[in-house]
């Protein structure tokens, strides 16, 4: 059984069972499962099917439905068993084995498909190139990967299948048992075998090919039982598991190892009690806790050892344990095992980094001291361990003082220790191994093993050590240290002290913020985030215009000294949840006086607004395709208008709603995706909404009303709304598609073009487009040390938004920053052998170029709308209420086409989203026609345009042009009416007012002219 399945017992009629494959009503019509009972209503039940199991509504029945004899009020997830009594009609539920009914209550945020659905080509970090036999060098000496980019599980190849791993972990944890129970029933034997034979191979199997034991482990195969046979609880870890868990496994480990000296060496008993104790644990962890937070990556004693040698393995094997991955431990070995280790040593919370230290700086001592005193039985129990504590005291002394003597980094001196410990382990415990195999194999003496195996070990750890020393500088690379020692110490350049932002114009005002010293000065009309920007503080931008979310302040005081909230701001305020003193800071702009403001928006309380009183509850099941701002928002605004219903967010992406505005950041900064998520994951569990990441949906039945994903599941829908959005347009050119030739739509974009250019030591770069996107890209690409070159078809840039003064002002402006320009041509071949070398030119002249980046235009994601007979042009067709040619299904975003045209805006799409939700719940709204913004943003130079460009018959034009500041303001006016302007420089004041006055169409008065005539442009908005 696959589906689920309900057993009708009706009265006078033998039972039958009907198997729900798709959404079922229940009722006495002919619309879906006809129930003949007078008590039933002519549409009283709905069922819905979905990978989360099998949810019922009542549809507004007379005599209502109970569920296991309780009244069924809103929708509720069903369980193998229950019973569902409408009129005298029993409806028995029978789940699938494999169906995991969520509980009732606020459901877990994400049901990621991370793993099952093979990641797209331009997501998986391209294999290294091939070269010379100095390359071959390397990839032995610095490891197997040469590739700068840490890969993940997820990238890696899986070359033995999943089944195989499965049928492997059930004879280890078979053999685990067998093992205790040979040390209870043949105590000599069995001590001989575990610590003869395992505990001596464990860690030369952590140092080679840690992978593989995370695969097999069969404690962690008992821990990954419950998840495997679904019936995990799943609950997050407690916060002091998360944050100490590490601390406990390194006392456990030390613990039990230590006590071999008084208690295990010698017990079979003991020491079978202590394997059932452990993999019982292992076992329960998996049971009340997520992923393998519970214990593999938390407190198991093993940990700590594997972490330390499984740095830089030799051997890398996936993990086949998490699929999907819950992100459930912090730098998680399974996920991404290259960088784990790297991660933890070099976090910048001593909480976290010093503790891993701390057990490498004691395993030497611990390691010498406890076989120097197994030779020594006449000693008692507290001189044993008195005598062990001065072993490890003196280790760990060691440690530190070489770190500070001689400058060495945490990594190496961290790598450096446990090589000391694994030779001290294998010269010490190979001869007592060899005993233990003489006395079971029954031959003569085996302790000539030490040689053959310290001649292996020695020089294996000293590659190690060489293979450590270069994924460090790797680390540190990628994650932006300027410049790293011959010792491998990071070098951190001194930070620039923050100058405050100089007054622009009009009454004197400040700013306080809680994370400077002093306050700061402002002119009035300067944003919050320009004065955060501007004295150095750390703030996330997007958009700046309310709509993305990136910016969220808390006023602490002054709250009604600045601008008012507009629309924008207001609906992306309410979709934030934050506490009231919430304002974004790119709209919230000073006046006069003092306000103070905090960078970290506080929380607010309860999630959301009072649900509505009526809302149509046969609408049980919404999907949403796609996750960006169209998506988000749609769902955001769905759930206010209905408390009650599914809500799936399914993306092709492995990130859910982040700042793409910002994505030229991943190119040049060193956080990569830090900052950019705009919504944590508590506000998908607030508001109930299952996501889909790292999931493609590959068809739409319409005529079963269901979303086909590519992991072979289906979401049932009353309700679709396709936010499909869309892709970076891709230049017909020879030579384009191959190494060294890109697009900037998403993070993942930006990651590839930051490590190619790494990997290939990349000096030049071409950029196709000189539009917005064109623009931010050959900044970036410049701020990653690249020389850059623009190519624009047209004689001047961003022609159809502003007029040409201010494009020879931006113009200006790119070549001071040490990017040319090129007008009246474009690329026409890219040449190259393995990687690309120059780009032919239209005008037949060539660039050298290691880089080749195309910014020319979007292509809507319109295949899967096609495929299912929806109509398309350019885009998705919508109507004025976002409905598509198929009731019942809506398009937003970058996908839609509303009157003929595409237009690819953040604004256009979050307005877009909130009528579309607004009518599939039942309103008639009707899209406003609105006048977004064109803002260029990322390359230092503040550019602001709304409204007309060219200036039309009848239309006076004001301009002030002041080349030195650069600083060019210009206004369009029409009959009085203010119709068009554009910003270049800071006048932050006059900015709002005039944006808000070509928004709403302000017309100013005789007055006013003049005064803008005679040169007073604040006239806008004291008219306004």
């Amino acid at each position: 059984m696959t589906d689920p399945q309900i057993e009708i017992r009706e009265v006078g009629q033998p039972p039958r069972v009907v198997s729900v494959d798709h959404a079922l009503e229940i009722g006495r019509d002919h619309i879906g499962l006809r129930i003949a009972d007078e008590g039933v209503s002519r549409r009283h039940l709905k069922l819905l099917p979905s990978p989360l199991g099998l949810s019922a509504v009542d549809l507004g029945s007379r005599n209502g439905t109970l569920l296991n004899g309780v009244p069924l009020v809103n929708r509720a997830e069903l369980a193998d068993g229950d019973v569902l009594r409408i009129g005298r009609t029993d409806l028995v539920v029978r789940l699938p084995m494999t169906a995991t009914p969520v509980p009732a209550g606020p459901r877990v945020r994400a049901v990621a498909s991370v793993g099952l659905v093979p990641a797209p080509p331009s997501l998986v970090a391209p294999p290294p190139t091939p070269s010379a036999a100095g390359s071959l060098v390397r990839r032995v000496l610095l490891g197997a990967e040469t590739d700068p980019v840490f890969r993940t599980y997820t990238e890696l190849p899986a070359r033995v299948p999943v089944r195989v791993w499965r049928a492997v972990r059930v004879v280890s944890v078979v053999s685990y048992l067998a093992l205790a129970g040979v040390l209870v029933v043949w105590p000599e034997t069995g001590l001989r075998i575990f610590f003869g034979v395992v505990i001596p191979l464990l860690p030369v199997l952590f140092f080679l090919a840690p992978g593989i034991w995370r695969n097999i482990c069969p404690l962690s195969s008992a821990n990954q039982s419950a998840r495997v046979l679904g019936f995990t609880l799943g609950r997050t870890a407690p916060q002091w598991i998360q944050e100490r868990g590490y601390l406990l496994a390194m006392t456990l480990f030390f613990g039990i190892a230590s006590a071999r000296l008084a208690v295990f060496n010698d017990s079979g008993t003991a020491t079978a009690v202590l394997l059932l104790c452990v993999i019982g644990a292992a076992f329960a962890g998996g049971v009340l806790f997520k992923g393998k937070s519970g214990w593999c990556s938390s407190i198991c004693p093993l940990l700590p050892v594997q972490r330390l040698y499984g740095q830089t393995p030799f051997v890398l094997s996936p993990n086949s344990h998490c699929r999907p991955c819950l992100a459930c431990t912090r730098n998680c070995y399974d996920f991404q095992p290259q960088l784990a280790q790297q991660a933890d040593l070099h976090d910048p919370d001593a909480r976290w980094h010093q503790p891993r230290r701390l057990f490498a700086s004691a395993l030497p001592g611990f390691i010498l001291g406890f076989f120097v005193l197994l030779g020594r039985p006449e000693l008692s129990t507290a001189e044993t361990y008195g005598q062990l504590a001065i072993y490890v005291a003196a280790s760990v002394g060691g440690f530190f003082a070489l770190e500070a003597f001689l400058g060495i980094s945490s990594g190496m001196v961290t790598a450096l220790w446990g090589a000391v410990a694994l030779n001290l382990f294998y010269w010490h415990g190979t001869p007592r191994a060899g005993e233990a195999l003489s006395a079971l194999l029954g031959v003569g003496d085996l302790s000539w093993l030490r040689w053959p195996v310290l001649g292996l070990v020695l020089p294996l750890t000293m590659l190690w050590l060489v293979r450590t020393y270069g994924a460090e500088r790797r680390y540190l690379a990628e994650t932006g240290v300027e410049e790293v020692t011959d010792l491998g110490m990071p070098v951190v350049p001194a930070a620039a002290t923050p100058a405050a932002t100089p007054a622009a114009e009009g009454p004197a005002a400040e700013v306080d913020f809680v994370e400077a010293a002093t306050p700061v000065p402002a002119s009035a009309g300067q944003s919050i985030l320009d004065l955060a920007e501007g004295c150095g503080l750390a703030i996330e931008a997007g958009c700046r215009m309310g709509v993305c979310g990136a910016d969220p302040v808390a006023v602490v005081d002054g709250a009604d000294l600045l601008s008012p909230v507009e629309d924008e701001e207001r609906s992306t305020l309410r979709r934030l949840g934050l506490a009231p003193n919430t304002r974004m800071a790119c709209c919230a702009r000073v006046s006069e006086g003092q306000v103070r403001v905090s960078l970290t928006p506080e929380r607010g309380g309860a999630v959301g607004e009072a649900p509505p009183a009526v809302y149509d509850r046969s609408i049980t099941s919404v999907v949403i395709i796609g996750t960006g701002v169209a998506g988000v928002t749609t769902a955001d605004f769905v759930r206010r208008g209905h408390p009650d219903c599914e809500i799936h967010l399914v993306g092709a992406e492995p990130h859910l709603l982040y700042n793409r505005m910002a994505i030229s950041r991943v190119v040049y900064g060193r956080t990569a995706m830090t900052g950019l998520p705009l919504l944590d994951e508590q506000w998908y569990d607030d508001h109930r909404l299952t996501t889909w990441q790292n999931t493609l949906a590959t068809e739409v039945d319409l005529s079963r009303r269901v979303v086909v994903l590519g992991t072979g599941q289906r979401l049932f829908f009353d309700r679709l709304v396709l936010a499909t959005g869309s892709r970076a347009t891709t230049p017909l050119l020879p030579g384009f598609g191959g190494a060294g030739t890109f697009v900037l739509r998403t993070a993942e974009d930006g990651a590839r073009i930051r490590a190619y250019a790494q990997r290939h030591a990349v000096r030049a770069a071409v950029v196709a487009g000189g539009g917005l996107l064109g623009l931010e890209a050959a900044h970036a690409l410049g701020r990653l040390g690249l020389r850059v070159t623009v190519l624009e078809r047209s004689d001047r840039l961003l022609a159809r938004n502003i007029d040409p003064r201010a494009s020879q002002l931006v113009h200006q402006h790119l070549t001071r920053t040490g990017i040319e320009v090129r007008y009246r041509v474009s690329a026409a071949a890219l040449e190259g052998g393995s990687t690309l070398q120059r780009v032919r030119l239209s005008d037949g002249s060539e660039l050298p170029a290691g880089l080749f980046l195309a910014a020319i235009g979007i292509t809507p994601n319109i295949e899967l709308a096609a495929g299912a007979g929806i109509a398309v042009d350019r885009g998705i067709v919508v109507d004025d209420r976002m409905r598509t040619s198929v009731a019942g299904v809506y398009a937003v975003g970058d996908a839609a086409q509303h009157d003929g045209a595409v237009l690819g805006l953040w604004p256009v799409a979050a307005k877009q989203a909130e009528v579309a939700a607004a009518n599939l719940l039942g309103d008639h709204e009707s899209l406003a026609a609105d006048l977004p913004a064109m803002i260029l943003k990322g390359v230092d130079l503040d550019l602001t345009a709304i409204g007309r460009v060219e200036p039309a018959p009848g239309d006076e034009v004001f301009t002030e042009d002041l080349p030195a500041l650069p600083s060019y303001r210009r206004l369009l006016v029409h009959d009085g009416v203010v119709v068009g302007v554009l910003v270049l420089g800071p006048h932050p004041e006059f900015l709002a007012a005039a944006t808000t006055a070509v928004k709403r169409g302000l017309s100013l008065d005789p007055v006013a002219l003049a005064r803008i005539r005679a040169g007073d442009w604040l006239a806008v908005r004291d008219a306004g």
